[in-house]
Parts: structure tokens; C-alpha cells; sequence
């Protein structure tokens, strides 16, 4: 059986959803395959979006998805805390399967198609990636695909990349994630998301984000780490703020998972392929906020596929442009931000905690990182103790 389409999209989460949804409102064929039966299932997410980035969105949110408010972070490293509000640090949690399971029938409403339970097997393309046959594995049969166009939204572990022979992420490039829903928690502060920094979330962050009164989602990560994310999460687990929180909470479900940190790829095209959301590294840093990113940067992907279809030569460059004019001074911070929690993150001792904390929270200033690197323990301890009074 062969079947030809304008726009192949593989995954089915923000970013593919909201391609297919883009190319097909276009006037392309397009298909979306995802090797889930249902869409949005299992969450691997901390399931937290910000409100500032509402106002790029290509269509709003309804508020039923939106279920849980949240008003600011609350933040943690070594018994130094400081509350942020308004502004950026506001925003909501979300129900990952419905929301997942809505962008998926937006899609289909505008007229792309959704294989579920259909995974992609092969790809057959020239030297210069130019894909002219896919293989997908559907009810058991392996079926042709004849697309003009691939839209890779199959997250940070891409089977596309793999199958091109351009999946080769570097030591540090993706972060380890172990993650649970909990219920029965006595929340500090219900509608403030809490991030940890320590020795228990190595080169990375530990976080409460609540979906309710008494639910949230309560993770470890790191990158680089030395043991197993268990062992990090119990450690998590025992700080005393965090302690007294969870004293008698309940696992619900695991959402563990990797996320994307440092780039997959050198470029988000090769030749009629792609790439949106997580495989393309178009989170935000320095919380690895995806989410709506990979929505808003699915729609403009879905776009260039479509224009890609009708034999337009749209290369890198152009797509990189776009998502740096839409993101405007979001997408530049996050780059700048990362650059520097990446020479903090290689440093040795304890004090990366507090200078990563103090960068984040804005209590520190970037440009004195020479300064910051050179305090010990204690001076950094006082030096943001006297910032936070």
C-alpha cells in the first residue's frame, strides 16, 4: 500500500500537532503518525507553561485547560529563598493529555490526519537528505508514505535523526529527568512553583510545580549525573522545606524523561525534512520550557512545510530568522542564559548552586561572572542574603 501526502509530520505532541495543523490550514495533505494509541500518553512533563509567551501563541488556549494558576517561582539553594512574581514568572499548569489530545484534534478539525499506534521504521533519501519514501509500521503492516515534506517533531530522542544518521548527541546535550505526580501534599505555597538547586539535582534543578491544592509534579534533574536519578530524587526528598511538603504524599504516576539542552543538530532543515520542537532544541532556557515554545514554533515548521511543498528553496538560515523574530528578546535571553549556566555547570563545589541560583533569580548580574566565580561559600551566601533583605 502507498500513500502520498504534501506533509508527513512524525509525533503528535505540541510541536507536531500544531505543524499539522498550520500545513493543513495551508491547503496541504497532511498526515500526522504517532506511535502512541493515545495521544498525550504517558506524560513525561512537569506540565508548567508561562503566560508570557501567550501573546505569540497562533491561537489561544481554552481556560478548561488551564487548571491550575500559578502567580510566581519560589526558589531554594542552600537555605537561601527568595519569591519572584508577575510578570515573567507567572503562568499555569496544564493537563498534558488533554492538552496534547486537544492541539491534536485542532489538527484534524483542519484537516490533517492522525495515525495513531503508526510508527516510522525507514526513511529512503539521497546524500543530501532529500526524502522521497518513508516507511511507517501501521496495524501491523509496514506501509509506504510518498511525502513532499517531513515535519520531525519526535522529540529528543528523534527517531528521524536516527534513521538519518544524524543523531549523535554530545556528553551534556540532554538532561536526565525523574519525575512523579504526587497527591496529598501540604503545598508551601499552592499557587507557587518551587525550584531547588543542589548536590541533588546535579548541573541542573528540582522542582514542586502544583496542579492543585494538594497535587504536583515533583522532579529531580541533572545533567552529567553520577548515580541513579532515584538516589537523587530520596536526597530531593530530604531537604527539610521539601520534606515537610511531601511528609505524606503519594506516587500517583511517573513522569520521567530526557530533555533537550544542548543542540542535536547544527540545523533545523535538512534537505525536505524539518525539525520542530524538542529534537530542534527550541525550548527556553533556563527552565527547559518547551511546551509552548514547541507550539509556537510547530505552527511557523508547519508553514515552511507547506511552502517547502510547493517548491520553495527554504533553508535553515530562514526558519532560524523567523523563530528569532517571533520569540523577539525571549529567544536571545535564552541563548545568552544557557551560554552561562554552561560554564557554571562545569565548574567543581558547591558554590555553582548559588552562583546558578543567583544568576536565575536575577540577583546576581551576569556580566560579573568573574567576580561571582572567585567567592567561596560563605561570601556568596552573604552577598545574596544582603540582595534578598
Amino acid at each position: 500500500m502507498t500513500i502520498e501526502c504534501d506533509v508527513l509530520v512524525v509525533g503528535a505532541g505540541p510541536a507536531g500537532s500544531s505543524a499539522a495543523r498550520s500545513a493543513a490550514m495551508k491547503g496541504a495533505k497532511t498526515i500526522i503518525i504517532d506511535k502512541k494509541e493515545n495521544i498525550g500518553v504517558p506524560v513525561q512533563c512537569a506540565e508548567g507553561i508561562g503566560k508570557y509567551l501567550f501573546s505569540y501563541l497562533p491561537f489561544k488556549i481554552p481556560k478548561e485547560q488551564l487548571i491550575w494558576r500559578i502567580d510566581g517561582m519560589f526558589f531554594w539553594a542552600n537555605d537561601i529563598t527568595i519569591e519572584k512574581k508577575g510578570g515573567f514568572w507567572e503562568g499555569y499548569s496544564i493537563d498534558r493529555k488533554k492538552f496534547d489530545s486537544w492541539l491534536a484534534k485542532k489538527a484534524i478539525h483542519c484537516g490533517a490526519e492522525l495515525f495513531p499506534q503508526t510508527e516510522l521504521v525507514d526513511l529512503k533519501f539521497d546524500e543530501e537528505y532529500y526524502t522521497k519514501k518513508a516507511i511507517i509500521r501501521r496495524n501491523g503492516k509496514n506501509v509506504e508514505i510518498i511525502p513532499k515534506v517531513i515535519v520531525a517533531a519526535d522529540g529528543c530522542e528523534s527517531t528521524v535523526l536516527k534513521l538519518l544518521n544524524l543523531y549523535h548527541p554530545k556528553k551534556g546535550a540532554l538532561a536526565e529527568v525523574y519525575s512523579w505526580e504526587m497527591k496529598n501534599i501540604n503545598l508551601y505555597k499552592p499557587h507557587l512553583e518551587q525550584l531547588f538547586f543542589g548536590v541533588f539535582s546535579p548541573n541542573a534543578y528540582s522542582y514542586i510545580f502544583p496542579k492543585s491544592k494538594t497535587v504536583a509534579n515533583v522532579g529531580v534533574g541533572s545533567i552529567f549525573p553520577e548515580k541513579k536519578m532515584e538516589k537523587y530524587f530520596k536526597e530531593f526528598l530530604e531537604i527539610e522545606h521539601v520534606k515537610k511538603q511531601v511528609k505524606n504524599a503519594e506516587l500517583v504516576v511517573e513522569k520521567s524523561k530526557k530533555a533537550v539542552w544542548n543542540d542535536l543538530t547544527d540545523k533545523w532543515i535538512f534537505g525536505n525534512i524539518i525539525l520542530a520542537g524538542d529534537v530542534a532544541n527550541q525550548n527556553l532556557k533556563p527552565f527547559i520550557e518547551g511546551i509552548l515554545p514547541s507550539f509556537i514554533c510547530g505552527d511557523l515548521s508547519g508553514k515552511i512545510a507547506f511552502d517547502i511543498s510547493c517548491k520553495k528553496n527554504l533553508v535553515h538560515k530562514y526558519y532560524k530568522t523567523q523563530v528569532e523574530e517571533l520569540f523577539k528578546v525571549n529567544f536571545e535571553n535564552s541563548k545568552k542564559m544557557q551560554e552561562f549556566l554552561n560554564y557554571f555547570i562545569t565548574k567543581k563545589g558547591e558554590e555553582k548552586y548559588l552562583q546558578i541560583f543567583g544568576i536565575i533569580t536575577e540577583l546576581l548580574n551576569p556580566s560579573d561572572i568573574k567576580k561571582i566565580e572567585k567567592m567561596d561559600l560563605i561570601e556568596l551566601k552573604s552577598l545574596l542574603g544582603a540582595k534578598i533583605k
